[in-house]
Parts: C-alpha cells; structure tokens; sequence
C-alpha cells in the first residue's frame, strides 16, 4: 500500500521491516522452531512447574535491515540475549523486496520464522487462517506482563491493534508519520505561517502560486492525505462490521476541494516525481506532506539551498487525526515456549531505554508515552525537525479498520481523486465508481 511503501522507502529501510512472528510446531535439538502449526493455549505453563532447561530456546527473527540499521538491530539483540539465560534471538536477514511473500509462504510450509514486522492490513491475512498469537495474554500477566500497557499507547494506535476483538495481535514499538515540510524561506518572504488547518494551507499556496509561479502544496501519498481530510471532517471508513461506511457528502466535499486546488494549479499532484522531496529541492513545490523518516532525504534534496520548516500536518474539523505508519510486530501460531520467548524480546526491546536507542537509529518516534517523554528522546527529537513535529501529533495517531478489502479501497481513492484532480472524471462519476468498487471488495 503505497502509503506504507513510502514510509519504509524513504528510510532506506530506516523503517524497513521489523518483521515479527513465532512459528510453531516441532523444534530441533537447538530448540529452533521449525514451523507454523498449532495457536498458543491461553493457559501458561507457569515458572514453577516449567521443566528446567538445558540450553537456550532459539527465536528467529526474519529482517531486512542494512548498514548502520542491522548494526543497531543486532547490537540490541545481543544484550537481550546477555540479559537472560532462556532464548536466543537469531537474527536471519533477507531481501526487502521478498520478506513478505516469503514469509506468508513459509509459514504455510511450516518453515517460517520466529519473528517478523506486521501491519495490521497485513495481520488480517494471518488471523483469518489462525496463525496469530494473542499477545495479550503475556502482556497482562502478574509477572511477565507490562504495566499500563493501555494507558502508554496512543488511543487510536490501541484500538487498531485491538480491532479483532479482546485480543492483541499486532504489537507496536515505533512509527514514522506524514509531516508538512516547507519552504520557511519562501513562506517568510510572503509574511506566512506554518499552515495549522488545510484552509490555511489553501490560502498560502494560492498567493505563492500567484507570487512565484509555482504550486504550493502536493503530497506524497494521495490516499492517506484524502483520508486525513475525511477522518477529520467526521466521516466512517469501514464499520465494525466490515461494511462501507464513508459519507457521500463528506467525501464528495474533499474530493472536489482538493482536486479544484489541483486544477487551479496551487496544489500539484506528485506524478512520475514519485516523492517530493526532489521537486521541493528544487523549490518546484512550496510545501508537502510526506514521512517523516525521510528527512535526510529532504535535506540532501535542498543542500542549504533554503530554510527547511516542518510542522504537523494541517488539522480541520472535529476528530484529529492522521494516519498510522507505525511498526508492528506479530506472533505466529506456535508452541508456548517460542510464544513466550517471542514476547520477551518484544518487552525487552519496547523498554524505555532501548526503544528510545532504536528511534534515535532510524529516525523514529516511539509509540509508548512514557518513552516519548523521557529526557533522551525530548533531547534527540530537538534536533530532528521531522522527529519534533511527529512527536506533537503523534497523539493524534487513528485507526481505520484491518479487513479484507481495505487495501483495495486504498487502491479505490487514488484512482478517483487522480480523476477528478486530472479532470477525466467529474466527482459524483468518480465516487459513485468508487464506492461500488469499494463495496464489492468489501463483500468478498
């Protein structure tokens, strides 16, 4: 989905797949596992009646990191492995464009990993086939669990990992966020402010259009910059029941807003520029909105040639909200041990001080509150632009629903607004077209 795609892409991997799951079944005399087969039993063997053990259990990680990202990775699995004496993490690289398909595919074979990143659109896929651990049940335990796990997660960013019910099937460590870069050089030549709603948006990019022939604004990702706009202005996505369940009036709104802007050549669509930061570089384009894991990229693309600003991105109407580019783990179905040992290294990573160290080597922020507040990160996030402004959203952080169907919906609204904006469509054509497409995803 592309959204996602571009979080990861512009990290070089900088956020690039964590990619978390525990595959189960039988385990060689290593105590390795050796694939995916049966689901967790809720009822834990408990540390006195647990059989002593003669080695450690091994829980394998599949990832995708390079360079300085695998370095970190692998210097933090090492002190994990240092702090007890009951699992291994075996970290296991493989190609980032494979990880994926490989991953479901093993899995299925019964040869899959121990540990993989997730999104919950992905999770979904997992879950229907009864291969997700629910974490929950190690999460809330009296002696291994996390206190106030609840509380220290955004509430929108709790209730997406909790959307299948009672259980936790996605567990968060990190996210990357869309943030409105611009061109403060320019803006403060024309007296503007850093726009906190899309109408000032509007307005700033109308009068540098008019003053320096360029477009104001563009976006990278299409389809999460509608839904922003929707989500704010109170519209339903997909309802708990997995029905269609966006506001015709709303959504009809936005979408003429934005592609009018487009059209009148204040806003400009990304095009075959694939992501912005070149063309606002080049001060082709005033401002954009794009993740924040791409600030060095935005940074190199502009050379000192301006002042780079980078704020929140616009918020208008009566729900806050951006969208959610977070990193998740997940757990495979499998035997207790590896379950076990799996959520450890999750409690272990996710710990204040090691979280924060992680977020610092990919440019990331943090999903629990308290790490977000603690004196390191606040230091760390002064002196990244991109960090500072995600950090004051990231409360912000939404949730849409996770069924089958929904990444073709994604699919759906970048088709229709690419339409109307390129005047192929007019809006009551394109969105009727999109919402029957959407609804026959849906049903399927």
């Amino acid at each position: 989905m592309k959204a996602r795609i571009l979080a990861l892409l512009l990290a070089l991997v900088m956020v690039a797949s964590l990619f978390a799951a525990c595959s189960a079944g039988k385990t060689d005399a290593s105590g390795a596992s050796t694939g995916a087969s049966q689901t967790t039993d809720d009822s834990k063997t408990t540390e006195d009646t647990k059989p002593a053990k003669t080695e450690k259990t091994k829980i394998v990680y599949w990832h995708a990191y390079t360079d300085q990202h695998e370095e970190k990775f692998l210097e933090l699995a090492a002190a994990f492995n240092a702090s007890q004496d009951e699992y291994e993490l075996v970290a296991e690289q493989q190609p980032y464009s494979e990880i994926d398909s490989k991953t479901m595919q093993a899995v299925r074979n019964g040869t899959g990993p121990d540990l993989v990143n997730m999104y919950p659109s992905d999770a979904v896929n997992y879950l229907n086939e009864g291969r997700l651990v629910d974490l929950s049940v190690y999460i809330n335990d009296p002696e291994i669990g996390i206190p106030n796990f609840q509380d220290n997660v955004p509430a929108g960013q709790y209730s997406e990992i909790t959307q299948w019910g009672d259980g936790i099937y996605v567990f968060p460590c990190t996210t990357a966020g869309e943030v409105l870069f611009y061109n403060k050089t320019m803006f403060d030549k024309y007296g503007l402010e850093a726009p906190k709603t899309w109408t000032e948006l509007a307005e700033c990019s109308k009068i540098i259009h008019e003053k320096e022939g360029i477009p104001g604004f563009g976006t990278d990702s299409l389809v999460d910059t509608y839904q922003c706009l929707i989500m704010q202005a109170g519209s339903g996505y997909i309802d708990e029941d997995g029905n269609y369940a966006i506001d015709e009036t709303i959504a009809k709104e936005k979408l003429n807003w934005f592609a009018d802007l487009v059209k009148s050549g204040d806003f400009r669509l990304v095009g075959e520029d694939v992501f912005f930061s070149g063309p606002f570089g080049s001060q082709a384009v005033a401002s954009y909105i794009g993740s924040s894991a791409g600030v060095s990229y935005v940074e190199l693309a502009v050379n000192d040639a301006f002042e780079i600003g980078c704020v929140p991105i616009p918020q208008e109407g009566p729900v806050r909200y951006i969208s959610s580019w977070g990193n998740n783990f997940a757990c495979l179905s499998t035997d207790e041990d590896h379950a076990r040992g799996a959520y450890m290294f999750l409690k272990f990573l996710t710990s204040t001080e090691n979280i924060v160290q992680w977020a610092e080597a990919f440019g990331t922020v943090p999903i629990y509150k308290e790490a977000r507040d603690s004196a390191e990160f606040q230091q760390f996030a002064e002196t990244n632009i991109a960090v500072k402004a995600l950090t004051e959203e990231a409360d912000d952080i939404g949730m849409l629903a996770s069924v089958p169907g929904a990444a073709a919906m994604r699919t759906e609204i970048d088709k229709m607004v690419q339409s109307v904006a390129l005047n192929v469509s007019d809006a009551d054509t394109a969105y009727a077209a999109f919402e029957a497409a959407c609804r026959e995803a849906l049903a399927k």
